[in-house]
């Protein structure tokens, strides 16, 4: 029988169908249509003007050069595209993601103050592809299930609280380092009279706009909703006018920053707007292995070796389900995993450092009628061409523009909202948020999360640890003379036989408890007979035998008959192979009651299946 289910599961692992469910591409390839392409180009065409002035910001709260944003950004776009399963997922560098890259790096010695040498990302990418990789292969995404919704929402709460505020210093156009949020905060307010009045003034009135523009972006989408699409041509070409000037908002708003350094610059006030600089970058990245020969490689990375992968793809399964739902089809998590891996892994080729899903590019991706992940072609040759023959223009852009772009974008990740929620479903689950959040505040975003997720998992394997127990002390039953049912009554006196009911599963770490729970009883109530209800009990282990066989111990130097009733025959089986001494075992409670209470003078008691066992 193992053999043949051996030999199924080889044989739809090897099947057409299943080598065909691992290449996405190959399942909606053979469908495409010209409609399908001009609606994927549009698509395409309108994350790539999205995703250039992103990935520029991103670098900046990675403390790498802004190149490496750009690195980051197309290579997987190409690989999603054969691997990946959810049509409007854009993948790229995020907010979150970067912000857990800036934790594991190391200061450039070449580069100003804060900024980090770009080989440990690239590196971190490559680890980070292989473990997602492995994990994918061997179906292993179903362990981020652990990681519950309100630790996710703390972490990603503390996460735009700390890149929004981090950025503040550069739309003031205050100048210093530091390595926490607390710091961030103490330095802004400190330096808040240095501020650079060009900078400041240019960094709000790009917030305003990009408010503005988002508002207007959000109208669009009503408008479309609610049948606009169906009135006369010129207002659905104002429609659309107006639809992509609210999407393209963020290159929109950098291109005018860079105009207007320019207008600076040629007028004679050079340095007058804080800009990015001189970018040492050949355009293109070529193909090269990430260096393994960085010193105290573990010593950097850290925790990070397994916390960047596992939030990584927990950030893209979560966005890709969400629009999957919206969009009426299913992706399948493992398979997503070894797409998201392959992205990582390809993109330290290209000099790219971790990537995942990323929100706001796939709602536009969405909004814009993507059909396949094609359009991701489209995104990522945009980014090529951006590297080509824009980066000399890139020296130009504002750093008050690219922290007002990225403080706009946070705003909505900022989920302080949902603390109604919890507190209204269910008030404990308040506690893993506000654990995460405040944690990740006061120590680092890393380690407030895995603090999160263990608070998370102690509030999870508590009620497993702490089974509930019922106890009775003075049960009736109808008994008849021969052991049967009858009308008459036999009252139990409670100082002779107490019957305790488990009501959930026993396993290792509850074992100790209900064995404790137990002997407190005996000590406290005297009984001289005891029955353990095991009517809800399914599972139980080894440990769990060795704790019952000490009990049965303990009990006996009491000086307490105990004996088991309606215990499932593998947990029969299970307690007889602990060889556990005067193993007493009966269908019933009242079977157990009634041969405990008939006790005969030589000490023995009538079993379920009519055999004696002495007690």
């Amino acid at each position: 029988m193992e053999l043949s289910s051996i030999k199924t599961a080889a044989v739809n692992y090897c099947s057409v169908q299943s080598w065909k469910n691992r290449f996405p591409i190959t399942l909606w390839l053979p469908k495409y249509s010209l409609n399908f392409l001009v609606s994927d180009l549009l698509a395409g065409l309108t994350v790539g003007l999205m995703v250039i002035p992103q990935s520029l910001a991103y670098a900046s709260v990675a403390k790498l050069p802004i190149q490496y944003g750009l690195y980051s950004s197309y290579m997987g776009c190409f690989v999603y595209c054969i691997l990946g399963g959810a049509k409007d997922v854009t993948i790229g560098p995020t907010a979150i993601m970067s912000l857990l890259v800036s934790s594991y790096g190391v200061q450039d010695p070449d580069h100003h103050t804060g900024i980090h040498e770009a080989s440990y990302a690239i590196l971190l990418g490559f680890i980070c592809g292989v473990i997602q990789l492995v994990l994918g292969i061997f179906h292993l995404g179903t362990l981020t299930g652990f990681i519950s919704a309100s630790v996710v929402a703390g972490f990603t709460t503390a996460s735009a609280i700390t890149i929004a505020f981090g950025q503040v210093k550069h739309v003031l156009g205050i100048h210093f380092s530091s390595g926490s949020f607390a710091e961030d905060v103490y330095n802004t307010f400190k330096n808040i009279p240095q501020s650079n009045p060009w900078d400041a003034l240019l960094g709000i009135i790009t917030v305003v706009f990009l408010v503005l523009l988002t508002l207007l972006q959000r109208e669009t989408v009503g408008w479309e909703r609610r049948g606009w699409r169906d009135a006369a041509l010129p207002v659905k070409i104002l429609w659309k006018v107006l639809w992509f000037i609210g999407t393209a908002r963020n290159a929109i708003v950098v291109g005018c920053g860079m105009l207007i350094a320019f207008a600076l610059e040629s007028s004679g006030h050079e340095g007058a707007i804080t800009v990015t600089g001189r970018i040492d970058s050949d355009g293109i990245p070529k193909l090269q292995l990430p260096n393994f020969n960085l010193p105290n490689i573990l010593g950097v990375f850290n925790i990070g070796i397994a916390l960047v992968p596992i939030i990584g793809f927990f950030e893209s399964i979560v966005i890709g389900k969400g629009f999957a739902r919206q969009s009426n089809y299913r992706i399948e998590p493992n398979q997503e995993l070894i797409a998201i891996g392959a992205c990582n892994l390809a993109g330290s080729f290209v000099q790219g450092y971790p990537v995942t899903g990323s929100f706001s590019r796939t709602a536009v991706n969405f909004q814009s009628g993507v059909r396949t992940p094609a359009a991701g072609v489209v995104t990522g040759s945009v980014v090529l061409l951006a590297l080509a023959y824009l980066t000399p223009l890139f020296r130009l852009i504002p750093e008050a523009s690219l922290g007002a772009v990225i403080i706009v974008a946070l705003i909505k990740l900022i989920q302080l909202p949902i603390m109604k929620k919890l507190w209204t479903i269910r008030k404990l689950d308040l506690v893993p948020y506000v654990v995460t959040l405040l944690a990740s505040l006061g120590l680092d975003v890393a380690y407030g999360t895995l603090i999160g997720i263990g608070v998370d998992l102690i509030i999870l394997l508590y009620p497993v640890a702490r089974p509930d127990v019922k106890v009775e002390s003075s049960p009736e039953f109808s008994i008849m003379e021969d052991g049967g049912l009858n009308s008459q009554q036999l009252q139990i006196d409670a100082e002779s036989i107490t019957v305790i009911t488990v009501e959930s599963d026993i396993r290792y770490p509850s074992v100790e408890y209900l064995c404790e729970k137990t002997t407190e009883l005996v000590l406290a109530k005297h009984p001289s007979k005891l029955v353990l209800d095991f009517s809800r009990v399914n599972t139980i282990d080894y440990t769990v035998v060795q704790g019952l066989s000490d009990l049965m111990a303990d009990l006996r130097r009491y000086g307490v008959v105990a004996a088991f009733a309606n215990v499932l025959p593998t947990i029969q089986d299970q307690l007889q192979k602990g060889e556990i001494q005067d193993l007493l075992l009966f269908d019933t409670v009242q079977d157990a009651v009634w041969n405990l209470a008939q006790n005969s003078e030589d000490g023995k008691y009538q079993t379920a299946d009519d055999s004696s066992q002495v007690a």
